[in-house]
Formats: C-alpha cells, sequence, structure tokens
C-alpha cells in the first residue's frame, strides 16, 4: 500500500492560550494589587497612618491600568471595571487625605468602602484570570481532582503536593506567560510557553513545571482521564 500523501501542512506550534493567558498582563497587576492591599490592610490596622500614603497610592496606581490590560472584557465588562476603577481612585485619595489627617476612624471607613471596590473587580474576570487573595477557595471540583487518585495521578503524588491545590499552595506566585522560548528549551506541559520553577507539581511520581495553576489542573486532569497522553517531563521541550 503506498504510503499516504503529504498534505504539506505543518504542524500548529503556536503556544495555547488559556483564560490566565489572555489575562496575563491584568493577572501580574493584580497580583502586585493584591501584595500592597496586604499592606495597607496591616497599616490601617495597626494604626500606622504615616504608612499609609505611598502605600494607598501605590495600589490606586496599579488600578487605574487594569483596564488598558483587559481588552478581552466584554464592552460591557469593561464599562463596569471603568467605573470600579474610578470610585476606587477616588476612595484612594479619601483615604490618604484622612491618614494624612490622622483621623484613624474615617481611614477604616474609606478604605473598607475602597476594600468593597476591589472585592467586586474580582467576579469581573472569567475564573482562573486573576490571582486570588489569599487562594482560591478549595471546591469540591478542586478536592475530586486534587485530592484524589486516578490515572497516572496517585496517592504518593498527593502527598508530595502537600495534599493541597495548586491555587492554594501557589497563591503568592505571579504567573508570567512568555512565549518567547527557543528550540530545546523546556516548555508548560499545556501552554507550551515558558514554564516557572516556582510552579512544579508531581503527577506519576515526576515533577512538571507549568506556567501557571490552571495548566496544572488541565494536565492534571489529562493524568487521570488519558494517561497514555501524559509524556515524561523531559520530554515537554520546544521543537
Amino acid at each position: 500500500q503506498p504510503p499516504a500523501a503529504d498534505s504539506g501542512k505543518k504542524p500548529d506550534t503556536t503556544p495555547r492560550k488559556t483564560t490566565a493567558m489572555v489575562f496575563g498582563k491584568a493577572g501580574e497587576t493584580w497580583a502586585y494589587i493584591l501584595a500592597d492591599r496586604k499592606s495597607l490592610d496591616e497599616a490601617i490596622r495597626t494604626d500606622q497612618l504615616p504608612e499609609v500614603h505611598d502605600i494607598v497610592f501605590s495600589l490606586r496606581d496599579s488600578v487605574v491600568t487594569l483596564p488598558y490590560k483587559s481588552g478581552a472584557l466584554s464592552p460591557s465588562k469593561m464599562a463596569t471595571l471603568k467605573k470600579r476603577v474610578n470610585t476606587i481612585a477616588v476612595l484612594a485619595e479619601s483615604v490618604d487625605r484622612y491618614a494624612d489627617e490622622g483621623d484613624a476612624a474615617n481611614t477604616k471607613a474609606q478604605y473598607a468602602r475602597l476594600a468593597e471596590e476591589l472585592n467586586a473587580i474580582e467576579p469581573i474576570y472569567p475564573a482562573n484570570a486573576l490571582p486570588i487573595r489569599g487562594g482560591k477557595p478549595l471546591s469540591a471540583a478542586d478536592k475530586k481532582l486534587f485530592l484524589a487518585p486516578g490515572g497516572l495521578y496517585t496517592a504518593s503524588d498527593i502527598a508530595a503536593n502537600g495534599g493541597t491545590s495548586p491555587y492554594q499552595k501557589y497563591a503568592g506566585v505571579i504567573p508570567m506567560h512568555d512565549a518567547k522560548v527557543n528550540p530545546g528549551d523546556p516548555v508548560c506541559p499545556i501552554s507550551e510557553t515558558k514554564p516557572n520553577a516556582k510552579l512544579p507539581w508531581v503527577i506519576g511520581g515526576n515533577t512538571y513545571t507549568f506556567c501557571c495553576p490552571p495548566c496544572i489542573g488541565e494536565f492534571v486532569t489529562k493524568a487521570k482521564t488519558t494517561p497514555s497522553l501524559v509524556k515524561s517531563p523531559q520530554e515537554y521541550i520546544k521543537k
């Protein structure tokens, strides 16, 4: 039987875009916002009002860049985001003014309003688009995926990974989706972008590195449902 004709089509080597990659710039900025929010929480809680000025304006300056980094949002969601951003900018001014005056009560009251606006930004984005403050809660679905063995994913793997989800374990890691990889370099097994050494996960007794927690979830799913498609870590390289 003669060999099949070559279609001439080259394989698609374009890195796959996950939700976290699509909103990568917004996600990076949101991680810095969360860090500033944590510092601001502490400064206001302990009445360190002189520290508030620099922190609240750093937070505000990051927030106002979000619309420019969130072009994949629908027009209606973008309008909602811009409204929240404008409100946060105004509230940041109020927090700073009361802190400068040494008025702890009003500083806390205005910051509480600012925090509510920040909380309202997270649901504007799709799931897994932004880092979650304090880590994504361990849902029933995450427990089933990450804490139950199946296929190549074993009880030993679960113990090696800390008995938790990557969303909780790596809550403080900022995903950096760098698609500039050279032939022969390691890649994330899902997105084929540059893996982050801070995001390892053990599957089948082997340690793989990924670009973001959502990719870990997709790979664990593959290891449990279609284990024959999982290759060794050394095989995930740029062709």
